[in-house]
């Protein structure tokens, strides 16, 4: 924005000031009511009006006639943490300027300063007077001074007075005027349940202890409201990190309060380069006991971009005593729609006039009293300090959009948004071929997808696609996963669709290096090496203070001596050296900080927080081994800068990720927050994320969001930091070109892209829209089921959109066109769904409704709940006659009794049904008088006899009484009648023998309980056997069932088991044999609805199924006497008896030692953890089919143990012994045994490596998580073990690469990728 041009109280640059000697002094001191002692006036001196000072623009709407302008600047402060913010209500008036009141009184906005201005040296005073409008001096009524705070030290924080704290009837904050989140803050769900946990966390470490003794009486204490640094730091203390342009005070002194207007502005002051004007209504605001004040900007409109954000504190005071004062403060970003902000409830007018205290002083004083404002304008280096998230356009601030969080995948996001922006990588996906392939199934195709959508998109781009290309379900879209890992396994899939491509190698490019790990003997000439690839580095953070330490811990040479000797191939135990070096590093290095790791004294993973700091620009040639690639790259070749930096916000089971990203080399930082992205400054990059530190901050003094600020910037630290070398740069960062997009990329988006319009219009057309269906006679003609027509198809009848605001007449219109009959003779009936499920007409629109809108029209008659409308259309058996321009229709039985009922017949010899037509009778008619009509209808002959039934619904078809009238039937218009013929008794054997359904109910039941079942293998076994297809009835019996199936598998029906089907279509239960059990019972109720097609999966028996269900399946592994997995048995034993059964027929299939013992001990594992050795004689009931069955033969060395000798249980760990693998086992103790000698017979027992065994270590567990490591000299007879300690066997350096460590370890479950 441009500077407003020099004039008053713009500081020392714009204004000439005279220097008051007595101002330079301490300010005043504060007046202590137990001496009575009042402060001496600030205003010492007056100094004669500058030229330039006239020249600044006039005050506007002021009664004034004098101003008074005092000038004191307060001094830049450093971030310090002050008392707790007041808010009261935001208010905004009528006219566009001040608004009206949301809620109890809330500050009228917050802001923030773009522009820059030097600290003024101390404190300075410019007092002047000038005439406004050529109104004389005597009759001035208002006065206004602007005091600007110069440099200087601070005053030590002060205690606050009461008189500052609202009253007790002042309006808390209200939540909707609480700071908005800054553009940093986290953006989703889980960033606030990051920020809850590090509250929660942060209370927990926190000392509670309150000191009990009652504090002495101290005298009351009165500060000056001009008191600026007392004021500023209890009122409007400086706001966390933000760098501050300016302080200001101003006061305004009105002399005539009651002679003031309803709104009144005071004259014009200038504060950090910015117009400002407070706006007061004396008299209220859309309130009429309240005083509003509001600090109002006065900076022309124009520029829709233009804001200031600013710190203000609002104080309305005694004219002659400043310590009898009020005040308020807020902050706020003044734009153009919002340029004034304060309070509406910001003083009670009837409290003018009381006494503020004990002093018996009031505000107003002879009809006198001062506004006065302390302004602190902000730096806003981003342009988005304050600003509000709602309206705010990623794309239009930045040039960039961000990624849709699915409800846990900001790791995901995060990660992406690195990989896109490293552009050599973009054109690598690019480069793989997808031309077959489909985005919810490819997982590089997706990603192809989600690049260029990066690329072209206006709005946050979405990754469902991408997610199911992964495999990944709903679930797995909430579940959070650690950020590196899901790098690793994407590039891994997608370095496997690279090969055979152009974009071949790009991976391993891009990321890979290479480290050799080395073990040299000292003593000996020996030496063992091992060279690995990588495409990230894990490093340290505790302990190390800087990048360079973590590299520097990495490459630590360790020595392998005393207890800890490497045993050397051919010379034994030997002093060694063991280290890592590097020998070369990729152009990105993506390198991962362990931030969690387990903490031994709280037996728990944690997060680490600790400070740690990364230059911007770092120099790795030290690290890396002497070769052909360093003197090719040269001494310059290991020169990185930092281009990327991912941030983990939270604590160890909950957090929130975020990226900040410089997408070009000498471009600007940005922070990728999900779907938002704001610029970003190199502080946000390194300072900020560089951890807390230890110890931490005590933050109980600060206001309560500055404290959760504070708690929530100690969790927030980055995570991974991306290098890029500088030798690379420009060909790791040359932008993307659209010719190297693949043309189908843009094919399959630009027909998404039509399709989301269609979508769109659809979605329009809904709202201007609604659906009708409307059935005819030839829809009841043609259905054999229940009730008027098949419901559940979506084809039957004709399906129309109707437009909302059509009349009647064109519907009906439009429905005579369609099916070729005369508008006259047709009429349209509403269908409803009744309480028993089915559907009836109900009543015939009336023409009388011919103009009226469909949309009132579907409210009026049909039903409440939908949102379509279903119809009938009636049409006359032969043409009726118009009378008098209108067609007679019978009238509904509202009127005269007639309806309108529905006729089905029943064949019993075809088994079929199908509907007649209607017939219109009065509800008073005898039913026996409609069969004379009934068999005309059929063409019977007149004289046969029918039975008739009622249709009440699918389980209820009941038998009408002839001889009473329709209404004694409770018959009603749109009911329906379903006949037959009379059968005799031969024609009624007949259908039986033929086992066909000779009555009208036997015909609904079964078409109410019939259901199609398939028949499928369940086994691989089984694969050769046929799929079939069986109509059964939901009332047919286990037995009915095993015969239809048995029968189509030409077997006996006791040699075929049955299993359920779950809902996705896998076997699910075995259904065990029960004669009284239904088909309807078998599979799940809520599965089954109405007649759909079901799943049973069978499986042929080598027994009967009554002998296999009195047996069990025992799965039992037989181990080698070394503990490995030899051979897998599965043996089909009774239920009922003991473990020996198991142990004999084990016996029959394994070969035991001819040396052995001849003895098998059988014991059961769960997680690699001894759930139970069975004895003998346990019963078979005590095992438990989800653990794992093991057997082996005892060791001789076992059975052959001295009576001193004590057995002990040893496990296999890696790292923690919480991380159990492997199968245990048992060592036997042997007295004064030294455990060099016992580790020679463990290594013995599993059959080891000695070099592998060698980096095994020893420890002594206990059930209490307590560890105690086991040295060489140790002897294990003669340590205190109980029946809950065994012996550990760490494998922790087994793992050739390190795994990622999870930012929730305690909740991660692997992340596969399977598209």
């Amino acid at each position: 924005m441009e500077q407003p041009a020099a004039g008053l109280l713009t500081g020392p640059q714009e204004t000439q000031v005279t220097h008051i000697e007595e101002l330079q002094q301490p300010p005043p001191p504060p007046v202590v009511m137990d001496d009575q002692e009042h402060a001496v006036s600030l205003v010492t001196a007056v100094e004669t009006p500058t030229e330039a000072d006239v020249a600044t623009p006039p005050p506007q709407e002021v009664n004034a006639t004098v101003q008074t302008d005092l000038t004191v600047e307060l001094p830049i402060q450093q971030s310090q943490s002050g008392p707790p913010e007041q808010l009261t209500n935001e208010a905004q008036e009528e006219d566009g300027e001040v608004a009206p009141e949301v809620a109890p009184a809330v500050p009228v906005e917050q802001a923030v300063a773009v522009d820059q201005e030097q600290a003024v040296q101390p404190v300075e005073v410019t007092v002047q007077e000038a005439a406004v409008d050529g109104v004389p001096a005597e009759q001035a009524v208002v006065a206004d001074a602007t005091v600007v705070i110069a440099a200087g030290g601070e005053a030590p924080a002060a205690v606050a007075p009461a008189i500052d704290a609202p009253a007790d009837d002042e309006p808390v904050a209200n939540p909707d005027a609480v700071e908005a989140p800054a553009a940093d803050a986290p953006a989703d769900g889980e960033a606030a349940e990051a920020a809850e946990a590090a509250e929660a966390a942060d209370d927990a470490e926190s000392d509670d202890d309150d000191d009990e003794d009652a504090a002495e009486a101290t005298p009351e204490v009165f500060h000056r409201c001009d008191d600026a640094e007392w004021m500023t730091r209890k009122h409007i203390p400086l706001k966390g990190e933000l760098e501050e342009r300016t302080c200001v005070y101003h006061e305004w002194r009105i002399d005539d309060w009651a002679g003031l207007d309803r709104r009144t502005t005071s004259p014009e002051f200038v504060i950090g380069g910015y117009r400002w004007r407070l706006l007061v209504f004396p008299r209220g605001n859309n309130t009429t006991d309240q005083v509003a004040v509001y600090l109002d900007s006065a900076e022309p409109q124009g520029d829709d971009s233009w804001h200031v954000c600013a710190q203000f504190a609002l104080i309305i005071s005694n004219p002659d005593d400043p310590t009898v004062h009020f005040t308020n403060s807020s902050h706020h970003r003044f734009n153009n729609d919002e340029s004034d902000w304060g309070f509406t409830k910001f003083f009670a007018i009837a409290d003018l006039e009381r006494a503020r205290d004990s002093r018996g002083i009031s505000i107003l004083n002879n009809n006198r009293l001062v506004i006065s404002t302390y302004v602190r304008v902000y730096k806003d280096p981003t342009g988005l300090l304050w600003q509000e998230s709602n309206g705010y356009d990623s794309k239009a601030s930045t040039g960039f959009v961000g990624l849709e969080n699915q409800g846990a995948t900001c790791y995901m996001n995060s990660m992406l948004q690195s990989l896109y922006f490293t552009n050599y990588f973009r054109k690598a996906v690019y480069d793989i071929a997808t031309d077959e392939e489909e985005p919810s199934q490819s997982v590089a195709l997706a990603l192809q997808h989600v690049f260029y959508q990066l690329s072209i998109s206006s709005k946050a781009v979405s990754t469902k696609d991408l997610t199911q290309s992964f495999g990944w379900d709903e679930v797995e879209s909430f579940r959070q996963h650690d950020v590196q890992e899901f790098n690793r396994v994407l590039q891994d899939n997608l370095e496997q669709k690279m090969r055979g491509t152009k974009a071949e190698g790009a991976i391993q490019y891009l990321f890979g290096g290479k480290t050799r790990s080395f073990v040299k003997c000292l003593n000996v000439d020996y030496e063992s090496s091992l060279t690995e690839t990588f495409c990230d580095i894990q490093l340290n953070v505790k302990g190390c203070a800087t990048l360079r330490d973590s590299f520097v811990d990495y490459v630590k040479v360790e020595a392998l001596d005393g207890d800890n000797q490497y045993y050397a191939e051919g010379h034994g135990l030997q002093d060694a050296k063991k280290g890592v070096i590097f020998e070369s590093l990729p152009p990105v290095l993506h390198l991962h900080l362990k931030r969690f790791e387990y903490s031994p004294e709280r037996q728990a993973m944690v997060k680490i927080n600790d400070r740690h700091e990364y230059p911007e620009k770092i120099d790795l040639a030290e690290f890396v081994a002497d070769g052909e690639q360093k003197e090719k790259l040269g001494e310059d070749g290991y020169k990185y800068s930092i281009y990327g930096v991912l941030v983990h916000s939270g604590v160890m089971n909950r957090g929130h990720y975020f990226a900040l990203l410089k997408p070009q080399v000498d471009g600007n930082w940005y922070r990728f927050n999900d779907d938002t992205v704001t610029q970003g400054t190199l502080a946000d990059v390194l300072e900020d994320n560089y951890g807390s530190g230890d110890p931490e901050e005590d933050t109980e003094a600060l206001a309560l969001p500055e404290r959760q600020a504070k708690r929530q910037k100690r969790v927030t630290n980055a995570y991974m930091l991306i290098y890029i070398q500088d030798s690379a740069v420009e060909e790791i960062l040359k932008p993307v070109t659209a010719e190297e997009v693949p043309e189908k990329i843009l094919k399959q988006l630009e027909e998404e892209r039509k399709a989301q319009e269609a979508e769109k219009k659809a979605k329009e057309e809904a709202l201007l829209c609604f659906d009708a269906r409307v059935v005819s006679d030839n829809d009841f003609r043609a259905h054999n089921g229940f009730d008027l027509y098949n419901t559940a198809s979506e084809t039957t009848g004709k399906a129309l959109r109707v437009k909302k605001k059509d009349n009647f007449a064109s519907f009906k219109r439009t429905l005579a066109e369609d099916h070729g009959i005369p508008e006259d003779q047709l009429r349209v009936w509403t269908l409803v769904k009744r309480q028993n499920d089915t559907f009836r007409t109900d009543v015939p629109i009336p023409d009388t409704e011919a103009m009226t809108p469909m949309e009132a029209v579907r409210e009026k008659y049909g039903t409440r709940t939908a949102t379509d409308l279903k119809c009938y259309l009636e049409v006359p058996e032969r043409p009726i006659k118009a009378n008098n321009g209108r067609t007679s229709w019978f009238q509904n039985e509202t009127y005269n009794g007639n309806i309108m009922i529905f006729v089905k017949f029943y064949d019993p010899f075809t088994t079929t049904m199908r509907g007649l037509g209607k017939l219109y009778v009065h509800k008073q008619t005898v039913v026996g008088d409609i069969v004379g009509r009934l068999n005309e209808m059929k063409g019977f002959p007149a004289h046969t006899s029918l039975k008739l039934f009622e249709e009440i619904k699918p389980s209820m078809i009941e038998p009408m009484k002839v001889k009473l009238t329709f209404h004694q039937c409770e018959i009603q218009g749109g009911d329906i009648i379903v006949f037959q013929k009379e059968l005799t008794q031969k024609e009624t054997e007949e259908l039986e023998q033929r086992k066909l359904r000779a009555t009208v109910p036997q015909y609904f039941d079964y078409i109410h309980n019939r259901l199609m079942v398939e028949f499928k293998p369940k086994t691989e076994n089984d694969a050769h056997l046929p799929t079939f297809l069986v109509e059964l009835s939901k009332k047919n019996t286990y037995d009915e069932i095993a015969a239809v199936a048995s029968a189509k598998l030409e077997i006996d029906p006791l040699f075929v088991q049955f299993t359920s089907s779950s809902v996705g279509g896998v076997p699910k239960k075995v259904i065990l044999k029960d004669t009284k059990l239904s088909l309807e019972e078998i599979l799940s109720p809520g599965y089954v609805q109405g007649n759909e097609k079901t799943t049973l999966f069978y499986q042929k028996l080598d027994m009967s199924i009554v002998e296999l269900e009195t047996k069990r399946m025992f799965k039992v592994t037989w181990l080698s006497p070394t503990l490995k997995k030899e051979s897998t048995h599965e043996m089909l034993l009774p239920k009922a008896g003991s473990i020996a059964e198991v142990i004999e027929e084990l016996e029959k299939r394994v070969t035991l030692s001819p040396e052995g013992t001849g003895k098998i001990r059988m014991f059961s594992l769960y997680e690699s953890k001894i759930q139970n050795e069975f004895d003998r004689d346990d019963p078979k009931s005590d095992h438990d089919d989800q653990n794992e069955l093991f057997a082996e033969e005892i060791p001789k060395e076992e059975a052959d143990k001295a009576e001193n000798d004590k057995l002990l249980s040893c496990f296999h760990f890696s790292g923690e012994c919480t991380k159990q693998y492997g199968i245990p086992f048992k060592i036997v103790v042997k007295e004064g045994e030294l455990f060099s000698e016992t580790k020679v017979r463990i290594r013995a027992r599993l059959g080891m490596d000695k070099e592998e065994f060698e980096k095994v270590k020893f420890v002594i567990y206990d059930s209490s998580d307590r560890i105690t490591p086991v040295k060489l000299d140790d002897k294990l007879s003669e340590a205190t073990i109980t029946e809950n300690e065994s012996l550990g066997l760490d494998h922790a350096e087994k793992k050739e690469k390190p795994k990622p460590q999870p930012a929730n370890p305690e909740a991660e479950i692997s992340i596969t990728i399977s598209g």
